[in-house]
């Protein structure tokens, strides 16, 4: 077997610690100090029994992490289509959103305290734990949504997205975060995108399960558009309740305090084992101030960062105003619902099969430049197209190009760090930037073009061309790095072994 340590014995019981944090129990037990982890047996001289016994417990982890974590987050991704569906299903009028810019505003809100909130939260992530945090704050937005459907006036529903964007700023880099922990390298974007074509699959099928909704519409005096956010905030709610007994925490959190959430101590040995044999970090170090603003001041997180602009830029884009572009080819409401399915159910597939050969061929960057042309070609016909069934074909690419990047981009940043406290202060770091895409896409699509938007689809062919760019740069950048550290003369992120993937 590949793990040769007994199982950690812990020096100091829960009950002795009530008074502190989780966190601070692995803290003392695994490493205030740096620890020099094994890296045991190399990947290509496992026995065939042991890789059949990991194979095992990763298809285990796989069902216990991967699908709760996609169900929590799909909530999330009901808030990108909730408004909009709320907006064409009689809100737009109800509330006055079409007078000006109120509509952009009320999106573009959302995004401030996003941006603000997002870092912050993540930190939190290891301190609170997994359960406590994701579920937590998802139960903090349900009773917000559940409230929109009780609003009176349109500046209520802008303050409301603005705590929403309090509360979502932090999932999906914490989602990321935890994943990276759990899987190798190589394995973490089918992992990533199998998580996110959940929300994939709901942001397709949201849009047809508002229609259902609306069709309430005078139930208990209500109007259909409010009972969008009622019957959406109450599963939100319901489905973070249940999330509470499902989610996992960090692995190594899981063997020290031996609160094992249905593993073996073996099974998570296994799992650590394989972390270490791939880069080295199974265990955490703490993140201390000095590491904060180390970690912060490397470039390289940064243009992650931009990274990830340029692919939640037109994701949001199409999230907000697809049914807007679809209402200019068709003219039935119940249509346009059902044309935002196809779109989304296609970039399902287009996302995990981009996901799988970028793992099993170990490379990112080709991938991003691949799908970055892919959404420039989506957008480009489906503003300049004046055949409709053209136009919505545009809308087919552009989806499945930007959402496939996603995944990837997320990756290749997972792929490129290395430790704890470098891996949380990068997430934060990348995932802030989907909320300045978030306000590129609403302030650049602007409701004075309407319907053609030129302004909004020229910058979103921007962001493409800058993700080229910086995919050349850093492809530069590692390869030197690499060159440098296989001859000796530069070790990576402490590490001697470690080497930046493409």
């Amino acid at each position: 077997m590949s793990y040769t340590a007994p199982p950690r014995e812990t020096t100091i019981s829960i009950s002795e610690k009530d008074d502190i944090t989780e966190a601070e129990v692995v803290d003392q037990e695994l490493g205030t100090k740096e620890e020099n982890h094994s890296r045991h047996i190399p990947e290509d001289e496992l026995s065939e029994a042991q890789r059949k016994l990991e194979a095992k417990v990763v298809r285990k982890l796989d069902w216990r992490l991967i699908p709760i974590l996609g169900l929590l987050y799909s909530v999330a991704g009901l808030d990108r289509v909730n408004l909009s569906n709320a907006r064409v299903a009689g809100m737009n009028t109800d509330l006055h959103f079409n007078i000006g810019d109120r509509y952009s505003i009320a999106l573009l809100v959302f995004f401030v305290t996003y941006l603000l909130f997002e870092l912050p939260t993540t930190l939190l992530l290891r301190p609170i734990g997994p359960k406590y945090l994701l579920n937590g704050l998802a139960v903090a937005w349900g009773v917000v949504m559940l409230g929109m459907g009780f609003v009176k006036d349109w500046r209520v529903i802008v303050v409301c997205r603005m705590l929403i964007g309090v509360f979502e700023a932090g999932y999906l880099p914490c989602c990321m975060f935890l994943l990276a922990t759990w899987y190798q390298r190589f394995e973490v974007q089918t992992r990533m995108s199998w998580w996110y074509l959940v929300n994939l699959f709901v942001s397709a099928f949201g849009n047809i399960l508002a229609f259902a909704i609306v069709r309430l519409d005078g139930v208990h005096g209500i109007e259909g558009w409010r009972w969008i956010f009622i019957v959406e905030g109450a599963a939100t709610i319901g489905i973070a309740i249940i999330g509470y007994f499902l989610v996992l925490g960090f692995p190594d959190t899981m063997l020290a305090t031996n609160n094992l959430q249905g593993f073996t101590q073996e099974e998570l040995q296994i799992i650590l084992d394989r972390i270490d044999r791939d880069r080295g970090d199974s265990h955490a170090d703490k993140l201390t101030k000095a590491k904060f603003l180390t970690h912060v001041a490397n470039w390289e997180l940064w243009v992650y960062g931009f990274m990830f602009l340029t692919c939640a830029a037109p994701i949001y884009a199409f999230a907000y105003f697809i049914q807007i572009i679809l209402g200019t080819i068709v003219t039935s409401t119940a249509t346009v619902f059902l044309l935002c399915a196809p779109p989304y159910l296609f970039s399902i597939l287009w996302t995990v099969g981009c996901a799988w050969l970028a793992d099993r061929t170990r490379l990112r960057m080709p991938y991003m430049v691949f799908n970055a042309a892919i959404t420039v070609i989506g957008l480009l016909v489906t503003a300049y197209s004046t055949n409709s069934g053209a136009r919505y074909f545009g809308v087919f690419l552009g989806v499945s190009g930007c959402n496939a990047n996603l995944p990837t981009i997320i990756a290749f940043q997972s792929n490129n760090v290395r430790s704890y406290s470098r891996r949380g202060v990068a997430n934060g770091v990348q995932l802030l930037f989907g909320a300045i895409g978030g306000i590129y896409a609403s302030t650049t699509f602007m409701q004075k073009e309407y319907p053609g938007y030129r302004t909004g689809v020229w910058c979103g062919v921007a962001t493409q061309f800058l993700l080229i760019l910086l995919c050349a740069v850093m492809f530069v950048h590692f390869k030197r790095r690499n060159k440098n550290a296989q001859g000796g003369g530069e070790i990576i992120q402490d590490d001697a072994e470690f080497r930046y993937t493409y």
